[in-house]
């Protein structure tokens, strides 16, 4: 069973025990970080918000067509007291729990039902390349996403590239996106469209620079860009969840040869991974 499989089974096999990321991140035997890369990679989502959306789900379930009272509930689905348990659920769904026992039914409502394991993907990617990379300074156009969001990162390129602004001295044709700042709970990043740049170059306003560095795993795509998502997928879900592959906090790297058209797509594509050791 894949670690999404098996994460996606204690969820919804234990639906009233205490789950926090570390909780589940030990039970599937790897780091709270890969944990909510992998999750927020393969489903789209993180890991934590699927977990409370579905206690949520099974609440207003339990409001619409069963007898315990609403405190019960509240504590169920694991929040402290009614006042905070009313909060999240009008967030949600936009009415009270008190108003939803009342209706007493919940066809209307945005419920999260069981996510599904997804069948193994078709490989896109082949074994990667091992390198200790010396300190490289990645600057550039700087935006914050989540996994919905992320579909906006071409936008950044082209507005990075129409506006036409670099570091002084820059003329290599290699262009780098820089995925940092990767929220473990929320499944937020930064992402940086840039160029490396000298460590005592002075950056344009509005630019934002990461350093990366240590031990990174290159995979080669010679795919169409489109392909890209894909291949980040297979990269966290399948290569960093074997056991000679161990992932580490730090930037991880799309890198575009000179070879790469940004017009079609074409011309292919890196990912590079921060790995122990």
């Amino acid at each position: 069973m894949s670690l999404v499989g098996k994460t996606l089974w204690f969820i919804e096999s234990n639906p009233s025990a205490p789950q926090t990321l570390n909780d589940l991140a030990d039970k599937a035997g790897v780091t709270a970080f890969h944990l909510a890369r992998v999750f927020a990679e393969t489903t789209g989502q993180p890991v934590m918000r699927y977990v409370w959306r579905r206690r949520l789900t099974r609440a207003a379930e339990a409001l619409a067509y069963g007898e315990a009272s609403v405190l019960t509930i509240a504590l169920d689905a694991g929040y402290a007291s009614h006042e905070a348990f009313g909060r999240a659920f009008r967030a949600e769904y936009g009415l009270t729990p008190t108003a939803l026992r009342r209706l007493g039914a919940v066809d209307n409502l945005p419920l999260t039902q069981p996510q599904q394991p997804r069948s193994r993907m078709s490989k896109v990617l082949t074994q990667p390349t091992l390198q200790t990379l010396k300190s490289m300074r990645i600057a550039g156009l700087s935006r914050n996403y989540d996994m919905q969001t992320r579909v906006k990162i071409p936008a950044q390129w082209v507005d990075y590239n129409e506006d036409g602004t670099r570091v002084p001295g820059v003329a290599s044709d290699d262009y780098y996106g820089v995925v940092y700042n990767f929220s473990d709970d929320m499944a937020t990043f930064d992402y940086i469209c840039g160029q490396e740049t000298p460590a005592n170059a002075t950056l344009p306003n509005g630019f934002s620079a990461v350093t990366i560095s240590g031990r990174y795993a290159r995979f080669v795509s010679k795919g169409h860009i489109s392909t890209i998502n894909a291949a980040w997928a297979e990269v966290y879900s399948d290569w960093l969840s074997r056991p000679d592959f161990k992932p580490r906090r730090g930037p991880s790297v799309e890198y575009y040869p000179p070879a790469f058209n940004g017009m079609t797509g074409e011309g292919g594509y890196e990912l590079w991974v921060p790995l122990e050791g």
